[in-house]
């Protein structure tokens, strides 16, 4: 919302959906992006919940590093929905299985490997599709005839990104970890390692993301 509204030349209501009440609570905090923009916060268990979320008044659906985090069995819903009403669909910052590392480490390809299989263990939706998620979607879509953009979001960190990177290598071990707990030492050598360099201001990332669009058919046809 913050990034988006400020862009759309047109009041706006937005509810934002989320399941945690903290988060929920922080953002209420805060206010509008711009004077002619309403936000309103929903609490709700997408999971179970997206239809009854989706049924009022709509045009746009939009997410952030949401689809690579659900199942192809609710991905499938929400596609049903979008073309069943015809709506707008933004998602954002999908992970793509993409890691690129400096200075590189022979240990690299193992733990991102590891990293992509927990990328599609349960996240709250059933098993998530993990880096195939923007190419399942684009899939569900062509096989309705529908038509969806694609462009790539890719997260690049340097040495100005020290905390970032920091936050990247200790998530992915641990990820690692949890899918090869035999493998542990070497984890942990690979992940003080990719500290270190950090440290001394080597570390660069490279971490894959997408972005997909679909418009409504009347847009379509308008331009």
């Amino acid at each position: 919302m913050r990034h988006l509204a400020p862009r759309l030349p047109v009041p706006q209501r937005w509810t934002l959906v989320e399941l945690d009440p903290a988060l929920i609570a922080a953002g209420a905090r805060r206010p509008a992006p711009a004077p002619a923009v309403a936000v309103a916060y929903r609490r709700a268990d997408l999971a179970r919940a997206l239809e009854e979320v989706l049924a009022g008044p709509v045009h746009l659906v939009t997410c952030s590093a949401l689809l690579d985090l659900v199942s192809a069995d609710w991905l499938a819903r929400l596609v049903r929905l979008l073309i069943a009403r015809d709506l707008a669909f933004l998602a954002v910052l999908s992970y793509d299985g993409l890691v690129e590392l400096e200075p590189p480490h022979p240990l690299d390809r193992e733990v991102i490997g590891l990293v992509n299989r927990h990328q599609r263990t349960e996240k709250g939706f059933g098993p998530a599709l993990g880096p195939e998620a923007v190419r399942y979607c684009t899939e569900l879509l062509r096989a309705a005839g529908e038509v969806s953009l694609v462009a790539r979001s890719d997260w690049r960190a340097g040495p100005a990104d020290a905390a970032l990177q920091r936050a990247l290598i200790m998530g992915w071990s641990e990820a690692a970890r949890a899918i090869a707990p035999e493998r542990t030492a070497a984890i942990t050598s690979w992940q003080e390692e990719r500290l270190r360099a950090i440290e001394a201001g080597l570390g660069r990332a490279r971490v894959g993301h997408l972005d997909l669009l679909r418009l409504p058919r009347r847009e379509r046809a308008a331009s």
